[in-house]
């Protein structure tokens, strides 16, 4: 497929903000489950075991249909996919807001993974290649920030609402908003798209290359043995334990390992490790505007600071709440930081192979397994043994599990890098 992109700097501004929003609003309510968690079991219509089961559920999905998205953004239109995308979560959250029991709400909830299958690789896509080449570095690292404002948004409404289906609801109608705009501003980037790329993809720390046509005689199987990435795939699941997947079940740790907290408060009380988690973002920036890095080597070290705030998070129930709150903002702050290297860096050195959105569908995927695990073993976990102590423990475990592997893949990876460098 021939690469076009927006050579006017203005309409570029107007796309990267477009789908910025977009993504905010897709996170949201993707995550707006999530933040309604702890008021199902609250009110009594799920279990604790039955909102991680779906909430894992629709990971473990997503986690699959990532992968077809990812292919599908390098061969076809982007625009298209969000579209799809759009319309599908719409339709999934207003169906969710009147369901009756929990199996209609596992199949709904499904659904919605299946059909977001190409959101986050198309909208990487043209925020990588399809933007003013001027545009493109800072564009792929201030996407990263959608997430953020998202997850921020979702407990915010879930803190707000007047029960968890209004939660919904509240995001069918967002949704709405941005499907109408999307599938009518998506014809005019259309039109206002050339042709010929002239440069690769901007980021300062990254090779320049020329690229003009998507090579896909490159096996993407033989592109992730060669550069080690398929050593680094499991640790990124367990990366992602520490973001997303951790953001879903603190509400339900804080609220019981401490009396004094409601289900309201610890929906509130969630946003501000989200929010510092924001600094993570920009302290991987500043040091990869340095020089470059080796993301094996960076990711390594994140985890592994990462333990000294996951050990404190053991004497949960024991020592001040605020504390707690504390240390879950270093988890998030460090695991974002993490997260900037797995997301953006890693699969924008795929660029000049033409599988920039299929890497990153990859790693998304495998992110999403991540989030599996923290919303179907963490909870069973607080279940089986009455209380959150023996969860910290297994991410402690989790954590070390992933600094290991990080490193095991740190040699591949270097070559491959280098290699690219020539």
């Amino acid at each position: 497929m021939k690469n076009k992109y927006v050579e006017n700097e203005h309409i570029s501004l107007f796309l990267f903000f477009s789908v910025a929003v977009i993504y905010a609003v897709i996170y949201m309510t993707k995550n707006c489950y999530s933040a309604a968690m702890v008021l199902l079991v609250e009110e009594n219509f799920l279990t604790k075991t039955q909102t991680g089961t779906i909430s894992a559920m629709f990971y473990l999905v997503y986690a699959v249909f990532q992968v077809i998205g990812g292919i599908a953004a390098d061969r076809f239109s982007p625009h298209k996919l969000i579209a799809i995308g759009l319309v599908g979560a719409m339709i999934s959250n207003a169906a969710i807001s009147v369901a009756t029991n929990y199996y209609a709400m596992m199949g709904i909830w499904t659904f919605n993974a299946a059909i977001q299958f190409g959101v986050w690789p198309a909208i990487f896509k043209i925020v990588s290649t399809m933007l003013a080449p001027a545009h493109r570095h800072n564009a792929i690292f201030y996407i990263t920030f959608s997430s953020t404002i998202g997850s921020v948004l979702s407990y915010l409404i879930a803190g707000m609402v007047n029960g968890w289906r209004a939660n919904f609801v509240v995001s069918a109608i967002s949704l709405l908003v941005c499907s109408v705009f999307w599938i009518v501003a998506g014809k005019f980037f259309d039109k206002n798209m050339v042709s010929e790329e002239p440069i690769g993809h901007g980021v300062a720390h990254l090779p320049e290359k020329m690229v003009h046509d998507n090579n896909s005689e490159i096996s993407i199987a033989k592109l992730l043995l060669t550069s080690g990435i398929i050593i680094m795939l499991p640790a990124i699941s367990l990366k992602s334990i520490f973001s997303v997947g951790m953001q879903s079940v603190i509400p339900s740790m804080l609220k019981e390992s401490y009396t004094t907290v409601s289900p309201s408060v610890a929906s509130i009380l969630n946003i501000f490790p989200i929010l510092i988690g924001i600094l993570g973002k920009y302290v991987m920036q500043f040091i990869y505007s340095k020089k470059r890095h080796n993301e094996a080597m960076t990711m390594a070290l994140c985890m592994l600071v990462m333990m000294i705030p996951l050990f404190v998070m053991s004497f949960v129930g024991k020592i001040s709440v605020w504390c707690i709150v504390v240390m879950v903002s270093a988890v998030l702050l460090i695991s974002n930081a993490a997260g900037v290297v797995s997301t953006t860096y890693l699969p924008v050195r795929f660029n000049k192979m033409g599988k920039t959105a299929t890497v990153s569908g990859i790693v998304n995927a495998m992110a999403s397994l991540g989030i599996v695990m923290s919303n179907f073993v963490s909870p069973r976990l607080a279940d089986m043994f009455g209380g959150w102590v023996e969860v910290t423990y297994a991410w402690l475990a989790f954590a070390a599990e992933s600094v290991l592997i990080f490193l095991i893949s740190y040699l591949p990876w270097r070559k491959f890098v280098a290699k690219q460098n020539d």
